[in-house]
């Protein structure tokens, strides 16, 4: 008992430890405000805006900047403010939810073949290199021309299947330096199991690189996100940034000089990228403690 309270006020030592570094690092302190800068500009939009972010016709079309509609409106006579409050939370959801499932696949194919080796390994090694090279824009486009009608749900599912290769790969390299630590054979020589190891020894001890990667997954979910909804083949039935930019461009809006409906998502989605760009590289400095010198 004296053991398992000497082993549980330790680790809660060394979380509140990093707990603390996170309130000090200016890096992530930035990125979360910003982020929840941006989630509360589109909750706040949405409760306070009188129109409707989807529905056509609502209001009067091609309207400038004004004090009732104040990013003007678009061709299809929606108010571009709403538009964009709404887009900015559903953009965010389809990047968390296809980070989170490809990262969670990530970690599984990482921790179960790192750590047990052998032929599971090496075939785990061999999917996750056949993933990397697929052209994956093109299975993209081509599975999401193929779904009749593309919700939320499933835009993250088809974003995330080729999620998870690249961030599989990283963490595979850290499972296999962990595993060869003495701390680890210590564990295996205590009784326990495979998954408390893993759970209990591993994972807190690359938490700090794993939350980066992390953030480096939604990131690029976000962009994948962004870039099939430009080209059409995202929901069109709800609006979110990209979807957004595929109205402005099927209605020529850069020649037409209606600034209005593509600079305001183009600076939202910078924002979005810059809080988790922010959140990355505070991450990385806990994970790796040269940087904090730089």
């Amino acid at each position: 008992m004296k053991l398992n309270s000497s082993r549980l006020k330790t680790l809660r030592n060394a979380v509140l430890s990093r707990l603390s570094f996170i309130r000090s690092n200016s890096y992530i302190s930035s990125g979360i405000g910003l982020l929840i800068g941006v989630v509360l500009f589109g909750v706040i939009g949405i409760l306070v805006i009188p129109y409707h972010p989807v529905r056509m016709g609502s209001v009067p079309r091609d309207l400038a900047p004004s004090f009732e509609h104040p990013l003007g409106t678009d061709s299809l006579g929606r108010d571009l403010l709403a538009q964009v409050c709404f887009g900015s939370l559903m953009s965010l959801q389809v990047g968390f939810l296809a980070g989170i499932i490809g990262f969670v696949a990530a970690l599984a194919v990482a921790f179960i073949g790192g750590y047990r080796g052998g032929n599971l390994d090496g075939g785990l090694t061999v999917l996750t290199e056949i993933f990397l090279t697929t052209p994956s824009l093109v299975i993209l486009i081509l599975l999401a021309s193929i779904v009749r009608k593309v919700e939320i749900l499933l835009m993250a599912l088809i974003i995330a299947i080729f999620a998870w290769a690249w961030p599989a790969k990283t963490i595979r390299a850290q499972v296999l330096s962990l595993r060869e630590r003495g701390f680890v054979y210590l564990a295996r020589l205590s009784g326990l199991s495979s998954i408390e190891i893993i759970v209990k020894h591993m994972i807190p001890n690359i938490l700090p690189f794993l939350g980066s990667y992390f953030a480096v997954v939604v990131n690029a979910a976000t962009l994948s996100a962004v870039g099939l909804e430009v080209i059409g083949l995202g929901p069109r039935h709800t609006t979110t940034l990209g979807i957004i930019f595929y109205w402005a461009m099927m209605h020529s809006a850069v020649t037409r000089g209606l600034i209005w409906w593509w600079l305001p998502p183009c600076i939202i989605l910078f924002l979005l990228f810059l809080s988790l760009f922010l959140i990355q590289r505070g991450l990385d400095e806990i994970a790796n403690p040269r940087l904090r010198g730089e």
